[in-house]
C-alpha cells in the first residue's frame, strides 16, 4: 500500500493528540495527559508478553477483543526491509527538533520507555509530529537486507489528527559509548512495573541517531497490541553503534522483547535519502 503524505495535516503545538498511553491502548489525548499515565504506572505490568504461549506474540489477538487486529491486521509491523526491492524516492530529509528532556522512565515489563517533555519535533515534508515517547528493544525488531539488529529504538511522535510517525534506530553492539544510552541506563529502573524519574537529569535523543540518516518509509502497525494499523514508519538503514556492554544491561531490563516480523502483504516500500543530503 502507498502512503498519501498530502493526507496529512500539520500540527497544532498547543494542542497534540495522538499519544501513546502507557497501558498500551490508543488514545487522542494532549502530550501532557500522557505524562500523568507515565506517573501512574508504578507497579502495573501489562497482561501479553514477547515470549511464552499463553501470552506471546501468536495468542495477542485472542487477549482482548481491542486486540484482534493483531493476528487479522494486513499492515502490520515489523516488516523485512531490502535495498533491493524498495523503490528509491528523491531525499525527502527527516529533520528532528528536538529538545532536552527530563529523566522520565518506566520499565513495564516488556520495555524500557523513555517519556518526553513536551515541545520536540520530527519534521518530514512540511509535517510536525511531536516526540511523546520513545521505547527500548532487544534484538531489532525491523530486518534490513536479511539482517536483524543487534537492537532499535522507536521514537513514537503523534500529531492533533490522531496520526502516529515512528522513527525506528536500529543499534549494533560496538566499543563506543553511546553517552545518552548510558545516563539512561543508569537510572533506569530494574524491576518490571517501577518508574523513575530525574528531573535534574537531561537527555536529548538526538544523541540517540546516527549522522547517517537514509531511510525506509513504508505504512504499518504499532508493533505491540493494540497493534494499531495506520502508523507511518521511518527505518533508519544506518545503525547506531553502541557499547556492547549498554546493549546486554538494556537486555536485562526486560529481555528480549522483539515481535516476529509480519507479511508486507504487497505494501509498497520507499528508500529515501540513500545518498546522505541532509
Amino acid at each position: 500500500m502507498t502512503v498519501d503524505w498530502s493526507r496529512l495535516a500539520p500540527t497544532n503545538a498547543s494542542a497534540i493528540s495522538a499519544v501513546i498511553l502507557l497501558g498500551a491502548s490508543m488514545l487522542a489525548t494532549p502530550a501532557d495527559a500522557w505524562q500523568a499515565q507515565l506517573s501512574e504506572m508504578d507497579g502495573a505490568v501489562p497482561e501479553w508478553s514477547y515470549g511464552g504461549e499463553e501470552q506471546g506474540p501468536a495468542r495477542w489477538a485472542a487477549l482482548q477483543s481491542s486486540y484482534a487486529v493483531c493476528g487479522n491486521g494486513r499492515l502490520q509491523s515489523p516488516v523485512p526491509l531490502n535495498t533491493s526491492s524498495a523503490r528509491f524516492h528523491t531525499c525527502i530529509p527527516l529533520r528532528f527538533r528536538y529538545r532536552s528532556t527530563s529523566l522520565q522512565l518506566v520499565n513495564d515489563g516488556n520495555a524500557l520507555r523513555l517519556g518526553y517533555d513536551r515541545g520536540s519535533y520530527l519534521v518530514i515534508d512540511g509535517l510536525s509530529y511531536e516526540l511523546v515517547e520513545l521505547r527500548f528493544h532487544v534484538p531489532g525488531e525491523h530486518a534490513i537486507d536479511g539482517r536483524v539488529p543487534d537492537g532499535e529504538i522507536e521514537l513514537i511522535h503523534g500529531n492533533n489528527r490522531g496520526d502516529i510517525a515512528i522513527v525506528s534506530v536500529p543499534i549494533e553492539a560496538g566499543h563506543r559509548v553511546n553517552q545518552t544510552l548510558r545516563r539512561i541506563l543508569d537510572n533506569a529502573p530494574a524491576a518490571a512495573g517501577k518508574a523513575a524519574y530525574g528531573r535534574n537529569i537531561g537527555v536529548n535523543a538526538v544523541f540517540l541517531l546516527p549522522a547517517r540518516r537514509s531511510y525506509f518509509a513504508y505504512e504499518g502497525s504499532l508493533t505491540r497490541p493494540p497493534c494499531k494499523e495506520g502508523v507511518l514508519h521511518y527505518v533508519l538503514d544506518t545503525p547506531l553503534e553502541v557499547a556492547a556492554s549498554d546493549l546486554a544491561r538494556l537486555a536485562q531490563i526486560a529481555g528480549a522483547n522483539a515481535r516476529p516480523l509480519q507479511p508486507l502483504n504487497g505494501r509498497r516500500v520507499d528508500h529515501l535519502c540513500a545518498t546522505p543530503r541532509d
